[in-house]
């Protein structure tokens, strides 16, 4: 075969891995944005205990770093949903899942403003695992944030003293674990070394309460850890040994519950490592490396790195000791940790030197202060940009929030007019349908009065038929047979007549009209009519009026000069208090949409008249 036929078979194989990895890729991108998709519809269309566990699993799928702040709106999302529910369980697991993610991503501002929020809550409701938890990872913020480890100690006392009260062991490990760690910091190891082994105690005891917690595994190898340092440090290897011992059974004891590596485990096989290393057995020192390697995170490598390092040191191999040192150094620069970088260059440069290599090693020197000296000059022009930073972030943010309360107060104004606009409509409406109603019962109420006035010029008697015969033969001395002729005239003279029409018209010109006197009127008016002399004349003249409105456009003066009330504002008052509404909205209601524009061929029987 030719030489160029294997450079081609070469490429091509390069060509189909590049495809399937890019396959793979996507399909892994395609699936998981299906997923999220699914469950997006899974929230927006179902409720209930479904809906939260669509959400929970939403807010837990593993979002690439740079969309955390998605990852952070998923989970509020969930908490908003169990807020709703009122599912306060699921409220504090999804509480706690937020400051977990604040925490693990360093975003620690807001970590501290969220636990503040959140702590109460937790300890109302009875959650103290999650409440002291919580707690602890605040105060050890707190002992890392500058010259706050006195600070710290005297907090984690008061969360001591508070876990003791309230009988949570729990708490008080965790109490005890921070005590210790802020006596480490401090050098103070004998003090350190009583809570830490306070702490394994009450952790073990939280074991055999609730075997299946992994929190309080995580608390005993954590303590365990830090007390073998102590150990260590100081020489006392049978105690180490013995500690290492215990340690161990703990580790098999957490695979066999939870099916997988302790974490911690990796810092139990860096101190077997390391004490291979000091009985000079260094290829089974090799071996506890490469334990390491299956659990350890790729960020945490460099564990493994530094004890191959000190292996090859031991072992005078340099040039192995010199490529693990340049993986640590670029793993530090890749990091962005300097004062790392810069220990590790000095540990180079000594490496160096035991090679006899004085030029590479005074090169790798140079470099250091160099790079100390830059260091220097870097933070100074750090602090100045950040102040500049932070004026300019305050400039902004205050710009900002101006503009955005003038945009509130517009979008408010803007409310508070369509609300009074839909208020006004609604109102009016209601009052339109009102009118319409009274409308049509003052339409139903003026056809009776013309049926009862229909009946009233039909009479030619109003005594009974039986009284009259009675008295026909003395008919002008008899007093029902007066009073039957009065009102006959009195009908007369109103309705066929008119005389209400006049707006001058009173009852004393009636009564001198007819000859009679006030007594014989008033009796004959209320016994034929059924009414007072002006609630009758009131009476008459309204219903013209209510003709009038309803079949002319003639204005309110002309129609209460026509049907005799004399003024537009006396009508006004006489039909608002008879109807409970005014003429005008009467005449409103009563137009039918779509005939405003008919015309009534005949006039009304009152202008006719």
């Amino acid at each position: 075969m030719k030489p160029y036929t294997h450079i081609s078979l070469k490429v091509l194989l390069c060509l189909f891995a590049c495809v399937i990895f890019a396959t793979a890729i996507y399909g892994q991108n395609s699936d998981f944005q299906h997923k999220k998709d699914s469950l997006l519809k899974v929230i927006a269309s179902t409720q209930g205990e479904e809906k939260l566990n669509a959400h929970e699993e939403l807010a837990g799928l593993r979002l690439p770093e740079e969309e955390l702040d998605l990852k952070l709106q998923y989970i509020n999302d969930f908490i908003r949903e169990t807020r709703k529910q009122q599912n306060t369980k699921r409220e504090i697991s999804a509480c706690r899942s937020e400051l977990v993610c604040l925490h693990q991503n360093s975003r620690f501002d807001e970590f501290n403003k969220k636990a503040n929020e959140y702590l109460p809550i937790f300890k109302k409701n009875g959650y103290y695992e999650d409440y002291y938890e919580i707690y602890s990872f605040q105060l050890r913020l707190l002992g890392t944030s500058g010259n706050n480890k006195q600070g710290m100690i005297e907090e984690t006392k008061r969360m001591y003293a508070e876990a003791k009260q309230e009988n949570c062991l729990y708490g008080i490990a965790q109490a005890t674990m921070l005590i210790a760690e802020a006596y480490n910091m401090e050098k103070r190891h004998e003090e350190a070394e009583k809570y830490f082994r306070e702490t394994i105690k009450n952790a073990l005891q939280l074991i055999k309460k609730e075997p299946n917690q992994i929190t309080n595994y995580d608390l005993v190898s954590n303590a365990y850890n830090c007390l073998m340092k102590i150990l260590l440090t100081q020489k006392r290897m049978n105690e180490f040994l013995s500690l290492m011992s215990d340690w161990e059974k703990h580790t098999i004891t957490f695979e066999e519950i939870f099916g997988h590596p302790d974490p911690f485990l990796v810092f139990y096989y860096k101190y077997c490592a390391l004490i291979y290393i000091e009985e000079e057995k260094y290829d089974k020192a090799e071996l506890y490396c490469d334990s390491m390697s299956p659990i350890i995170p790729p960020l945490g490598l460099d564990y493994i790195w530094e004890i191959k390092l000190i292996i090859c040191e031991k072992r005078k191999e340099y040039d192995k000791a010199i490529d693990w040192l340049d993986k640590i150094i670029e793993h530090g620069t890749i990091i962005g940790e300097a004062d790392y970088v810069t220990s590790w260059l000095m540990k180079k440069g000594q490496i160096l030197s035991k090679m006899k290599r004085a030029e590479d090693a005074a090169a790798i020197f140079e470099k250091v202060i160099q790079r100390n000296d830059s260091l220097r000059q870097l933070e100074n022009n750090a602090q100045l940009d950040e102040i500049r930073t932070q004026y300019e972030v305050d400039k902004y943010i205050a710009e900002k929030e101006r503009n955005f309360n003038y945009f509130l107060f517009a979008i408010g104004s803007c409310i508070l007019l369509v609300i009074a606009l839909g208020i006004w409509i609604y109102l009016n409406r209601k009052i339109t349908q009102k009118n319409r109603t009274l409308a049509q019962q003052i339409k139903e109420l003026i056809t009776q009065q013309e049926e009862l006035i229909k009946e009233t010029l039909d009479k030619t008697l109003f005594m009974p038929v039986e009284t009259l015969r009675a008295t026909s033969l003395q008919s002008d001395l008899c007093i029902e047979s007066r009073m039957d002729k009065l009102c006959v005239a009195i009908r007369d003279l109103l309705l066929k007549n008119k005389i209400y029409r006049n707006p001058a018209i009173t009852q004393e010109l009636v009564i001198e009209t007819l000859g009679t006197n006030r007594r014989a009127f008033s009796e004959a008016l209320e016994f034929c009519l059924k009414m007072k002399f002006n609630d009758y004349v009131n009476f008459l003249r309204l219903k013209d009026a209510v003709q009038l409105l309803e079949q002319s456009d003639l204005s309110m003066e002309e129609i209460s000069d026509m049907v005799g009330f004399g003024t537009a504002r006396t009508f006004r008052n006489q039909f608002s208090t008879k109807y409970d509404m005014t003429p005008k909205d009467y005449r409103n209601s009563i137009k039918i949409p779509n005939s405003h524009s008919e015309r009534r061929e005949e006039p009304p029987a009152i202008l006719a008249t």
